[in-house]
């Protein structure tokens, strides 16, 4: 049986977002006008709402400031740049607003993967890594291990991965970096690459670890042109069983990255080890999505992570600031 969630006074709530028209590929990780409104819905039933759509010209602070809500529900993404999800939660902490969600800190470091491995490859199994910054920095990459998998560092939604993200000679490498360097001008992740089954877990804070759910697709990976044009072919499911060591290592994360709010981590299994791929500080609440199935593993509803992530941060008056990297136990 589904939890169902109860309770609450009628408060003002402002919903931050940035949409995705389909207009551009900055867009991909934007939510959906079903995203958007199936939030609107459940929390309309017992709070004030306004929608307040984030555009590049920052015109939503001053209707946001006219409104003056008790908390925000941010789910932007940002436009352009490694710190882009940061933005608005830090723009929410300048004029004061409560929000919700993972905090500027964690958006900002999560957002980097090379950043967030190092910080964690002593306590988990992280595929070995490095990060590429310029073109003369491939020449320090000559004698690694194939295959690797190479990727933008500090992007979602797979935007750049496809079928020749995985490269298997040194050639290949220095073609992929240098395609990926001339196209988008950011840093590149060149990682060992881990085959094996896709998890991904969640963690909710005040609730903890929840899932995992499981990625079906025809592909070697979930890419990029999976998540967009082939996104009707893909199956993502709830799963059976405790899953206690991915649920104990997301606890270890959450507590380490002193994450606030919420986050997907995902994972990629390999002779019954755990490799930590990603930790998406910023989610998408879509209602048949990877954050959403994870917590149906564990039999939450929509209805009940919305209502409990909204009532969660209610609980206090401002947004408790993460220090970021936290000492476990003194180490």
């Amino acid at each position: 049986m589904e939890k169902e969630w109860k309770s609450s006074t009628r408060q003002k709530i402002a919903m931050l977002f940035n949409l995705n028209r389909h207009q551009f590929e900055y867009e991909t990780e934007f939510d959906s006008e079903l995203t958007i409104e199936s939030i609107y819905n459940v929390l309309s039933k017992k709070y004030e709402v306004k929608k307040f759509e984030a555009d590049k010209e920052f015109k939503w602070i001053d209707d946001l400031n006219k409104y003056n809500p008790d908390l925000v529900f941010n789910i932007c993404e940002g436009f352009y740049g490694s710190a882009r999800e940061s933005v608005y939660a830090a723009i929410l902490e300048q004029f004061k607003y409560n929000y919700s969600g993972p905090d500027s800190t964690n958006l900002l470091m999560c957002h980097n993967k090379f950043l967030v491995k190092n910080l964690l490859k002593d306590y988990i199994d992280c595929p070995k890594g490095y990060s590429v910054c310029e073109k003369t920095d491939i020449n320090l990459l000559s004698n690694i291990q194939f295959p690797v998998i190479v990727k933008l560092n500090s992007e979602g939604s797979s935007m750049g991965l496809d079928e020749k993200s995985i490269v298997n000679s040194y050639d290949e490498l220095k073609k992929q970096v240098l395609f990926l360097l001339d196209k988008y001008d950011r840093n590149i992740l060149v990682e060992e690459y881990i085959e094996g089954q896709d998890f991904s877990m969640i963690y909710i804070e005040g609730i903890g670890a929840l899932g995992p759910c499981i990625v079906n697709c025809d592909s070697k990976f979930y890419d990029y042109e999976m998540k967009t044009i082939k996104d009707d072919t893909v199956d993502i499911q709830t799963t059976n069983g405790e899953f206690k060591i991915l649920k104990d290592i997301v606890s270890i994360i959450a507590e380490k990255l002193d994450l606030k709010g919420y986050a997907k981590i995902d994972f990629r299994k390999k002779d019954d080890k755990y490799y930590l791929i990603e930790v998406n500080s910023q989610v998408s609440f879509h209602p048949t999505g990877e954050f959403i199935t994870c917590a149906k593993t564990d039999g939450y509803s929509f209805d009940y992570i919305i209502n409990f992530i909204v009532e969660n941060a209610l609980k206090t008056n401002s947004k408790k600031n993460s220090i970021g990297y936290k000492v476990i136990n003194n180490d």
